[in-house]
């Protein structure tokens, strides 16, 4: 199986850290491609990925040059034709992609919490429906956009897991790569979407 993750962190260390934690989960080599990488769709659909996943950031998408920055990202999203796994910022850059609003929480949101899963899912399979996952972030969708179905919510954030209703495109708030002997959801969760595609 190839994995394509494309990286919006902008420290070399986040990313090799994020990629150890995605193999790790997902028993998988993946290869690695900078979200500001020249002609980023043509670059992506060229590695022939089965799944692509899009990190989590330091970058807030409620500022205006961020948000031009990462256009090319939110086209890739709207044009796929294979499956995409957004983590936390990933998962607001898919949701910007389909015009969903966003909010600022105005403090980061650290460690992890109690996330509630509110539509039985593959993704879900052999999980309790109160899962345990990392959370870090400090933006959140308010709501579903449009062409998708709301998966799982939290006390903290109103959108925590959505899928596409007729694509295999998956967003997640939460970083399920941050998995371990005491919160292992996460891993399972990666696991799981491994067996849908």
């Amino acid at each position: 199986m190839k994995i394509v993750v494309v990286n919006n962190y902008k420290e070399p260390r986040q990313i090799d850290r994020a990629a150890q934690n995605i193999e790790r989960c997902t028993g998988q080599s993946i290869e690695k491609i900078d979200f500001n990488e020249p002609e980023l769709h043509t670059r992506v659909t060229e590695s022939e990925p089965d799944l692509v996943i899009l990190t989590g950031s330091s970058a807030l998408l409620s500022k205006p040059r961020t948000w031009e920055r990462f256009q090319p990202e939110m086209d890739l999203v709207r044009k796929a034709k294979f499956p995409v796994l957004g983590i936390c910022y990933g998962h607001q850059i898919i949701g910007s992609a389909f015009n969903a609003p966003m909010r600022d929480l105005g403090q980061m949101l650290r460690g992890y919490e109690k996330v509630s899963v509110i539509k039985k899912h593959p993704l879900f399979d052999g999980l309790p429906s109160d899962l345990v996952v990392a959370e870090s972030h400090r933006q959140e969708l308010t709501k579903v956009p449009d062409g998708f179905q709301l998966l799982a919510q939290s006390t903290t954030s109103k959108v925590e897991a959505m899928v596409h209703w007729s694509k295999p495109i998956y967003g997640v708030q939460f970083h399920p790569e941050r998995s371990n002997e005491d919160h292992p959801h996460g891993r399972m969760i990666l696991q799981n979407l491994l067996k849908q595609i």
